[in-house]
């Protein structure tokens, strides 16, 4: 398996990808074509930096996802830079869980949030991979899990 950054090429899958994470995560299908909004959304935040995701390659596709959003927030005691990671796009495809795909994905997203100098990574989890992000350290903070980095 190769993990590498992913580029504008990879925003078909992205955009596949983020559509099955949020089904699995109870949303309901959208009734339009949303391909088009989802994959401008992606184009713009990798161009413009404030999304850098990672793509996992196995047996000739992509088999998982994931990265973090980044931006700031006014400065507070907790977090005196006010830069904040959202860690976003989290998506192993069923037949690759429970090889530590998610785990090494955050691990790298975590990084990059520790060079850009955030100070924070805040996400929102599924039940079923929930136990991912406490194991890295994240506390559940009312509707969303958070991490001091």
């Amino acid at each position: 398996m190769q993990k590498r950054l992913a580029c504008i090429d990879d925003i078909p899958v992205l955009v596949e990808l983020r559509k099955r994470l949020l089904i699995e995560e109870g949303a309901s299908p959208p009734t339009s074509d949303i391909d088009g909004r989802f994959a401008e959304g992606f184009a713009a935040a990798i161009a413009d930096g404030s999304f850098v995701g990672w793509v996992v390659e196995a047996g000739g596709g992509i088999v998982a996802t994931g990265g973090a959003c980044f931006y700031s927030l006014l400065p507070s005691f907790a977090n005196p830079s006010g830069k904040v990671a959202y860690i976003a796009n989290m998506y192993v495809k069923p037949e690759y869980r429970r090889k530590g795909l998610a785990t090494e994905l955050l691990g790298m997203a975590l990084e990059e949030a520790r060079r850009r100098g955030c100070e924070i990574a805040r996400l929102h989890s599924s039940e079923h991979a929930k136990s991912i992000y406490v194991k890295a350290g994240f506390t559940d903070s009312g509707g969303y899990m958070a991490l001091k980095i």
